[in-house]
């Protein structure tokens, strides 16, 4: 019974085991990710001189990327089903364009310059 285990276990990849979710090495990894992004996050904030544009899009984009990463493994989105990930995905599409449209008219950020 054990070489029918580790006849099994030879031929998963290195990053899964059972049921095909990740190793606690690959957790790990991901949180020292998370760590260093949030690093550089805080760290772009003491940046003299840099401009607001750049400033606002590489913390969003910083921002996206570790929500990605939190998504995909520790809420284990990456290894569910196709139309889990798409109830996932399609309300949150959903509260984004809400979001948005209530920025719009409230005047959170203009669409259009104005004069």
């Amino acid at each position: 019974m054990a070489d029918s285990h580790a006849a099994t276990t030879a031929h998963q990849p290195e990053e899964q085991h059972e049921g095909g979710h990740a190793t606690v090495a690959t957790y790990v990894r991901i949180a020292v990710v998370l760590t260093v992004l949030t690093a550089i996050e805080v760290g772009t904030l003491y940046i003299p001189g840099i401009p607001k544009a750049l400033l606002v899009s590489s913390l969003l984009f910083m921002s996206v990327l570790k929500f990605f990463l939190v998504v995909g493994f520790y809420m284990h989105l990456r290894y569910d089903h196709p139309i889990l990930r798409a109830l996932f995905v399609g309300p949150l599409l959903i509260a984004v364009a809400i979001i948005l449209a209530l920025m719009a008219l409230f005047g959170g950020f203009v669409l259009l310059p104005r004069p």
